[in-house]
């Protein structure tokens, strides 16, 4: 409040001066504020490319024509020869003199090569010109079920170390050249440069580049032996033997892509469903009886040793077919001789089993004395 005998006005010039005291305070503060307050780190940018399309008209005109590569003398004039389409591709539209440097707008050949980046991909030089478009590359590519190498590639280029250039693998773009080639030569370069420089074996076979789709450990050349398609498979291991009818099988028959599950616990049960009610701790396994792929007819007694259950499988008893005593099913039978034999009531008496009396299942006549 004002004393009640100052003029009004008197308001005006106060709060002059206090706005002029609060702006000084904060310059004289600003600084020591600026100190004590944290500050975030700027996000390092890459340097543009200088965008050189209209100042490559030279490189143009030269390279997409043969007639005009002829006269300069070039030790292989198809190899530096471009196809006209590619100049409109993605990376052709960016102008060669974008990425190659050099001059596009001279004629001669000794000044339109002044300065040139022949393989602007290498690790020289793919910081500053591939990087900056990209920089943020993937590992993996899980929808092609490929790893790629590309954070060691691009450790390589940052701390100017050479791994090998954007080339190896992409090809030179813009160039009408696919990369390296087919899959075997682009295994073969990859192979044969690990090998160089003593890369660990697990990078030498497919797992090396591609993610493996299906839920096996199994390394995909132990099934796949095309590298022109996937689907050409030719299995060289199998955790159990297939013999007969099971040789005439595919994989996928038993094994359900893509996830096979697990290959190593498969029995005849998991695709066979048993017609008889079996004893699991004597009947293990169907080839117990059966052949091996063969046909379910075709059994072979002599895998089934009777005499664990039943002492008596043995003389004339082992000339008697399966169904000669297991009449409708491989259920439980009694081992007693009345499961098959009926006893004589004028010589058996009640109580008494075959056994009690006769030594022999060849003869009855060998009985006890």
């Amino acid at each position: 409040m004002l004393p009640s005998n100052w003029p009004q006005w008197y308001l005006i010039p106060i709060a002059l001066v206090l706005t002029v005291v609060i702006i000084g305070l904060g310059l004289v503060l600003e600084p020591a504020v600026q100190a004590v307050t944290p500050h975030a780190e700027p996000t390092p940018t890459l340097s543009p490319l200088p965008y050189s399309a209209p100042i490559s008209d030279g490189c143009v005109n030269c390279h997409t024509s043969e007639d005009a590569l002829q006269p300069t003398g070039a030790d292989d004039v198809q190899a530096v020869l471009i196809e006209s389409d590619e100049v409109h591709s993605l990376h052709g539209r960016l102008g060669c003199v974008t990425c190659h440097a050099g001059n596009g707008e001279t004629d001669d050949k000794d000044a339109a090569h002044e300065g040139l980046i022949v393989n602007p991909s290498d690790y020289e030089h793919a910081d500053r010109i591939c990087l900056v478009c990209h920089e943020s590359v993937r590992n993996d590519v899980p929808e092609h079920h490929v790893h790629t190498p590309h954070a060691r590639i691009l450790q390589g280029v940052h701390e100017k170390i050479e791994v090998c250039s954007c080339s190896n693998c992409h090809g030179p773009v813009a160039h009408g050249v696919a990369p390296v080639g087919s899959h075997k030569e682009l295994g073969d370069y990859c192979i044969h440069c690990h090998e160089d420089r003593d890369v660990p074996q697990e990078r030498l076979k497919c797992a090396g580049c591609h993610i493996g789709p299906h839920d096996v450990t199994l390394d995909c050349e132990t099934c796949h032996i095309s590298t022109e398609t996937w689907g050409k498979t030719e299995l060289s291991v199998h955790p159990m033997e297939l013999n007969g009818r099971h040789k005439e099988l595919h994989c996928f028959e038993c094994h359900t892509w893509p996830n096979f599950g697990d290959l190593t616990g498969y029995t005849c049960v998991n695709c066979h469903t048993p017609p008889h009610e079996l004893r699991s701790e004597q009947c293990a396994s169907c080839d117990l009886c059966h052949t091996d792929g063969g046909d379910w007819g075709e059994i072979d007694e002599s895998r089934f040793d009777h005499t664990r259950i039943w002492p008596y499988h043995v003389g004339v008893h082992k000339t008697v077919a399966c169904r000669g005593c297991h009449l409708v099913g491989y259920e439980d039978m009694s081992p007693d001789c009345g499961s098959c034999h009926t006893p004589d009531p004028d010589t058996c008496t009640e109580g008494q089993t075959c056994t009690d009396c006769h030594l022999s299942d060849i003869a009855w006549s060998d009985v006890r004395q």
